[in-house]
């Protein structure tokens, strides 16, 4: 017997069921609604957070107050240009791009990228874009050439590399009001460049953010006179920040980054009190945009910074919201807080940044609880101590607790302390620690520890310094040694090589451990910069003794 027919209405209730039933995946598949119909992204290299809290900058603080922002956004490890450009047009780290230098190319690359894009890149927000809407006009101008190579520029309908800031902006603005992008990538590099040229933090690095804040206003009165700032959301942020003159290292002033959101869709006045990524801003540019975030993607919107968005719910709290306390005497770039005191005690004063909390401190380097000390003034350091502080609010640790060095150098035994340091010029652009055998020093001295500060070298650039003497260890056991330097650097314990931080880099740490016996063992470092930043530091631990800088206290010459 025949199965009985389906009735007309029948079958058009059922197909009405499986279309509801497969419209959330199509929905998905298509991306959500548009936030907004034009998305500009602006990156500023090297701008740090410092650099826009206390530079002339009225553009960016009316972003601020209009919009959202945060002050401590993080870029990703190693705090390379490179590296990082390649996060925000990827949405990915470079575990996963694969771009871990500024030397990357395409088809040169240390590892392949985990997702297949297009041509050997990892998939840019380029390419995302212009796959699921080839219709769009999509551009990228850039500053930095390096910025260039990171990307399929067959996704781009306008590619263009600015010669300098100035000549950048022009480019944009004058593409912004001849073709109205749907998105817009901007590089400026001044900023960059003033920080190598003259170190972060001083007047002229200041001046370059000033400036770089001049930019940005061009850019957005050309949105307006291209009649889409109604339209159109503004993401301003960078790539990394910076220590003294250089980067590429691993301290917060390196790795946090501005992030400010201002425009169509964007929440007005939101200081945002949640971790974000460099890889999260094109998430948030593809979600205003309306297109689908590639699985590939680690990056993910800042929802809280986008209208109508449901804020995540948040059990942890971003710990660098607050400012840690100042530890004085404070630290000066690379150098920690704290510092080398011969022939007397030091007086160290805290300082909270903030307007709300209080201090709690430790010196006996464990991380301060609602316990610890409350800092009510000055307190004396007479001998090696290790510092700790913490901002508490409401009785709750609300900072990343500040740490300090104390070394404090008795007096009666100064003189018969310290290394012998030799100075030595080298071949222009060295790239790693040359034989030393058969060079001249061009100059010789005494210092208390293997450090750069207090030398007077004779260049900057193109310069190398050994430091010999002895060490006295105090009983037997492991001891681990640690060099964190830029450029590189080189350990030796009765001449065999303990700790290798060779190559041309921003300040790294490298750490090696030896078993040594009771008594005086030779010490040699080394170390040579090739040019920009440079910083030299030396670090032991072993039996009842954390880490910290060498003790002079232990330090002999030959």
């Amino acid at each position: 017997m025949p199965a009985p027919s389906r009735s007309l209405p029948a079958l058009a209730a059922l197909a009405v069921l499986l279309l509801s039933a497969a419209a959330p995946a199509a929905a998905q598949s298509s991306g959500a609604a548009p936030k907004a119909g034009h998305v500009i992204i602006i990156g500023v290299d090297g701008m740090s957070p410092d650099g826009v809290l206390k530079a002339d900058t009225p553009t960016l603080d009316e972003m601020m107050a209009g919009g959202s922002w945060s002050l401590h956004a993080r870029g990703v490890l190693p705090t390379t240009s490179g590296a990082n450009w390649a996060s925000i047009l990827t949405g990915a780290g470079p575990e996963q791009h694969g771009v871990t230098s500024n030397d990357w190319q395409v088809s040169e690359f240390n590892f392949p990228t985990s997702v297949t894009g297009s041509g050997g890149f990892f998939p840019s927000i380029f390419q995302v874009i212009t796959d699921q809407h080839p219709e769009w006009e999509v551009g990228s101008i850039y500053d930095w050439d390096g910025f260039g190579n990171l990307y399929d520029h067959r996704f781009v309908d306008y590619d263009a590399h600015g010669e300098g800031e100035d000549a950048t902006t022009d480019l944009a603005v004058d593409y912004i009001k001849a073709k109205r992008p749907a998105f817009l990538f901007v590089h400026l590099d001044l900023v960059d460049h003033a920080g190598h040229a003259y170190g972060h933090g001083t007047p002229k690095y200041y001046a370059s953010v000033a400036k770089a804040d001049r930019l940005i206003a061009r850019i957005r009165q050309a949105v307006a006179e291209a009649g889409i700032a109604d339209d159109t959301a503004i993401l301003v942020t960078s790539d990394h920040g910076g220590v003294g003159k250089g980067h590429g290292g691993e301290s917060l002033a390196e790795l946090e980054i501005p992030w400010i959101a201002y425009g169509k869709s964007i929440q007005r006045g939101q200081a945002l009190d949640l971790p974000i990524n460099t890889f999260d801003t094109p998430a948030t540019a593809a979600r205003l945009l309306g297109v689908k975030i590639p699985y590939a993607w680690l990056g993910r919107p800042v929802a809280p910074a986008i209208a109508g968005e449901t804020a995540p719910d948040q059990a942890y709290r971003a710990s660098s919201f607050y400012a840690s306390p100042v530890i004085e005497p404070a630290g000066e770039g690379n150098d920690p807080a704290g510092g080398l005191f011969v022939g007397g005690p030091a007086q160290m004063t805290l300082r909270n940044p903030n307007k709300v909390g209080e201090i709690r401190y430790t010196l006996d380097n464990t991380i301060p609880t609602a316990q610890s000390a409350l800092y009510a003034g000055p307190v004396e350091i007479a001998r090696n101590t290790i510092v700790r502080a913490t901002l508490f609010v409401d009785g709750q640790p609300a900072s990343v607790p500040a740490i300090a060095y104390f070394r404090v150098l008795d007096a009666a035994t100064a003189e018969a302390r310290g290394l012998t340091y030799s100075v030595y010029l080298l071949p222009e652009g060295p790239v790693r620690l040359p034989d030393f055998g058969p060079l001249q020093p061009v100059a010789t001295g005494r210092t208390y520890e293997p450090s750069l500060t207090g030398l007077t070298l004779p260049r900057g650039d193109s310069v190398a310094v050994v430091f010999e003497g002895r060490i006295d260890v105090p009983k037997d056991g492991f001891y681990s040694f640690s060099l964190a330097s830029d450029d590189g650097s080189k350990l030796y314990i009765d001449g065999k090589t303990v700790v290798d931080n060779d190559g041309d880099h921003g300040v790294i740490t490298a750490r090696g451990s030896t078993y040594l016996q009771r008594g005086r063992r030779a010490l040699r470092v080394e170390w040579f910069n090739n040019g920009g930043g440079a910083w030299l530091g030396a670090y032991f631990e072993g039996p009842g003794i954390p880490r910290q800088f060498i003790d002079p206290n232990l330090l002999s010459p030959r």
